[in-house]
Order: structure tokens, then sequence, then C-alpha cells
């Protein structure tokens, strides 16, 4: 979604996030990160629907600003191909690819086919996650996602356990029928 509706539509990184003192028309603002916002109060109302965790959200977020990645750089993909960034830099997604269990969602259970998102403020929720995390008042607590992988883990195995004993209790009932 972000390859072809931000980047290869043109959406103009380069002016919209002021890198390199950019001192044309001020048309600075934050509609990008407004959009990675609302994936994440969506995933708030619907935890299991994402493949991802608000970890890839964080990744998109910091590449952007930061200009590591040439995915964000320039205000469009001939530009991107003119300035040979292209070459010259490697892409978000190669870099996300590499880490790819780092950013899935462990309870991902997609079950919706159509996800009614409730925009009612009551709904709408801060993201500490990444407003906060470099807050150093801020008590470090434990992932969501990565709790949520873990007990997954254990039920996978307890699931396991519970088969295992199940056909062992079969096969004793049918031996001892004999």
């Amino acid at each position: 979604l972000i390859e072809k509706e931000w980047l290869s539509f043109g959406h103009k990184f380069h002016q919209r996030l002021g890198h390199h003192d950019y001192h044309g028309k001020d048309e600075r603002s934050p509609v990008f990160v407004q959009f990675i916002e609302c994936v994440w109060q969506i995933m708030q109302q619907y935890p299991c629907e994402f493949e991802f965790s608000d970890a890839l959200l964080i990744e998109i977020l910091d590449s952007v600003y930061s200009c590591q990645y040439g995915t964000f750089l320039c205000d469009s993909e001939k530009q991107r191909v003119d300035s040979r960034v292209v070459a010259a830099t490697m892409s978000l997604w190669t870099a996300v690819n590499a880490k790819r269990e780092r950013y899935l969602n462990p309870i991902y259970d997609p079950l919706q086919d159509v996800l009614l998102v409730n925009a009612n403020m009551r709904h709408i929720a801060f993201w500490s996650g990444y407003y906060l995390r470099w807050n150093p008042q801020m008590h470090p607590v434990e992932d969501v996602f990565e709790r949520a992988k873990k007990l997954r883990e254990l039920c996978l195995s307890l699931e396991a356990q519970c088969q295992k004993l199940e056909e062992r209790v079969t096969q004793a009932a049918s031996e001892s029928q004999t």
C-alpha cells in the first residue's frame, strides 16, 4: 500500500518532511505520519486483523525521518531514479524483509472481511509506544506483542503435548481391549 499509493504516485516526501533544509515554499506537513497513526489506531480496534505489529510502523516512521534508506527520499519515483537513489541506497523493504519475524503480529488471525472502524474519540488512543519511547521517565513495559508471541508458542506446545497424551490414552485403551 505504501509503495503503491505513497511512493509510486509521488507523495512529496522531500517537501513534506523538510529533508535537506528545503528552502522553497513551506509545504511541510505530517500527512504520512498521520496516515501511519491512523493505521495504528485501527490496529488497536482490530489487533488480530493485521499481519504486522506496531514495530513495523515505528520502523517505517523512523526511516522516513532518518533518511537511512532511499525509500522515502525525493518527491517522486522519477526523482529517485534520476538521482540514482535506488542504486546508491538500500530499500527499507529489503531491511524489513531481512528481519521479517521482528515485525510479525503474533496474534494475527484475520476474521473480518470489512473492518468497521469506530472513529468516536473514546476509541482513539495515545500511541505512547511511539511518542513516548524515548522519555526517560517512562518505565519499561513488556511489549504486548512479544508477550503474546510467547503465550502463543506456549499454547502450541501445550496443544502438541495434549495431542500426544490423547494418542497414548487411545492406544492404551485399544491395547487393553485386546
